[in-house]
């Protein structure tokens, strides 16, 4: 870690200290959500349905990006 990171994380740990207990308890309940987030219903049908594309071998694939912009670029 460097110098300028531990002089941030004791300058984040300082104004930790200033929140209420309701401001801490709310900082706290949001960084275990972003720790451990647990998709919703959108999010876990779109990672089914990219597996699904993933081992479907009649869907088109690219191997770049610029190949795949040709293509849709080609259809305009």
């Amino acid at each position: 870690m460097t110098v300028a990171q531990v002089a941030e994380r004791k300058a984040l740990y300082r104004r930790f200290r200033n929140l209420s207990d309701q401001d801490a308890a709310r900082v706290l309940q949001l960084i275990d959500e972003l720790e451990d987030p647990e998709p919703n219903e959108e999010t876990l049908a779109a990672l089914k349905e990219s597996e699904r594309i993933a081992h479907d071998p009649s869907v088109k694939g690219y191997s770049s990006a610029a190949a795949m912009m040709a293509d849709i670029l080609a259809d305009v």
